[in-house]
Formats: structure tokens, C-alpha cells, sequence
């Protein structure tokens, strides 16, 4: 699903001297690259031997064709509006396309069909992304928007591919975290992420209370933070 920002996270915006110090030119860096260059910098063959067995490729928004994007947000569509619709966040189809659009926007994407039939594959799964500034403080970080996988995708481990992946790109920016954002209603996706060890940002907004009631939040801001010791220790374990 896509990024929300939490009041607290506003309201704590660090100065640009802050940014700076933060990884503001790591940021503004990669997302200057051409998309060539960003595959050759941050993409590995190891990343793409995960996705062995299905037709997958790297986009940037803007070299998506209009149907390979319009198929990308048919499967937001199918897997997600049923989540979206009593969400505080709403069903706007052309926000969201909108969004899908933004020009920073990276895409991960399979097709249900081997390479040479790909002209007419339909897209059973995709992960879009946005190197950017988020949390509290702001530090540099990987903001996975969407992750989406068909029925007859799921259960083959493939979204934990597309995770990896994704992980693996974060690091070799050098950014310190991946966050994404999460409907508290998908229970199976938020077990799902805290099986790859993702918690609660700080920037997470807890629920308020008013005068008359409780304003309930409807989704958790969730991050993995890649200069753990754990998370390394993790890792070189495998």
C-alpha cells in the first residue's frame, strides 16, 4: 500500500542541515541515475537467480509501458481495494495512478509467462519502491510502496524473493532502513513482514484521543533497520 506520513514524523521534520548529514546526498545521487546505470550500480545476479523461474524485470515508472502499468494497478486492484475502501486512506483510482506514476518510483515485476510470450503475459506479481527520507528522525531510506502477488503466484516464495531483493538494493545504496506501510485488516501481510523482521517505526501514529472518542489508526508504518547487528549477524549466518 502506499506511504503515509505520521503527525509526529511532521511535526519533528529535521532542518536541511540535518538531512545532509543524514544521507541527503546518497538520496539525491541514485535517484539521478539513469535507469542503465541504476541496474549496473545495484541490481546483482544473485538478485535475479531468486526470481529464476519467472519472467522478471527492472523499471523505472517512467519506462513502464501504459499496459504493463495498467496491469500493475489491476492487481492492486484484485488483491488490495477490498482493504483500501473503509481505510481512512480510501479507494482513489487515479490517485493511486498517480502515485504509480511519480518519477522516482522503481519497479521489480514478473510476468506469468516465459520471455518470448511476453508481449501478451499478464503480471502475476510486482514490487514498487522509492529511495527517499522518512522516519524520525529523517534518515535516508528504501520505501517499498506496493507488493503484490496473483493466487496463483502466492505460496512459491516469491514475495519473500521480491523482499530480498529489494533489501539487497537498500544496502548497496547505503541507505539505513526499509520501511513500508501496512493495513492493520491485513493481519496475514503485517505476520508476513514481521517473519522478515520488520517492526513498528517510531514514526508509526498511535491512535488519538478527543474530547468524544478514540481516532483509531488504520495501518502500521513498519521498517527494518539495516544497521542493526542483528540484522548483519543474521545474515552472515545464512
Amino acid at each position: 500500500m502506499g506511504k503515509r506520513k505520521s503527525a509526529d514524523e511532521v511535526e519533528n521534520e529535521p532542518s536541511s542541515g540535518q538531512i545532509a548529514s543524514r544521507g541527503h546526498g546518497i538520496i539525491e545521487a541514485v535517484n539521478k541515475l539513469s535507469e542503465q546505470d541504476f541496474k549496473a550500480a545495484y541490481l546483482a545476479e544473485e538478485d535475479w537467480s531468486q526470481l529464476a523461474n519467472v519472467d522478471s524485470k527492472f523499471h523505472f515508472a517512467k519506462t513502464l509501458s501504459q499496459d504493463e502499468l495498467q496491469k500493475c494497478f489491476d492487481l492492486i486492484e484484485r488483491t488490495s481495494r477490498h482493504d483500501y475502501e473503509p481505510s481512512s486512506f480510501g479507494w482513489h483510482p487515479k490517485r493511486k495512478m498517480r502515485e504509480m506514476k511519480e518519477k522516482e518510483m522503481k519497479y521489480i515485476i514478473f510476468k506469468d509467462c516465459p520471455p518470448q510470450d511476453s508481449s501478451e503475459a499478464g503480471i502475476s506479481g510486482f514490487l514498487s519502491f522509492m529511495l527517499t527520507h522518512d522516519s524520525t528522525p529523517s534518515v535516508p531510506v528504501l520505501y517499498i510502496y506496493e507488493i503484490h502477488l496473483d493466487n496463483g503466484t502466492r505460496g512459491k516464495g516469491l514475495g519473500r524473493s521480491l523482499m530480498k531483493m529489494a533489501e539487497n538494493i537498500a544496502k548497496r545504496v547505503g541507505v539505513e532502513k526499509v520501511m513500508l506501510t501496512c493495513f492493520k485488516s491485513n493481519v496475514k501481510a503485517r505476520a508476513f513482514y514481521e517473519y522478515l523482521g520488520y517492526e513498528m517505526d517510531i514514526c508509526s501514529p498511535e491512535d488519538r484521543k478527543t474530547r468524544n472518542k478514540v481516532v483509531k489508526v488504520d495501518y502500521v508504518i513498519m521498517s527494518k533497520d539495516l544497521t542493526s547487528p542483528d540484522i548483519r549477524d543474521n545474515e552472515d549466518s545464512d
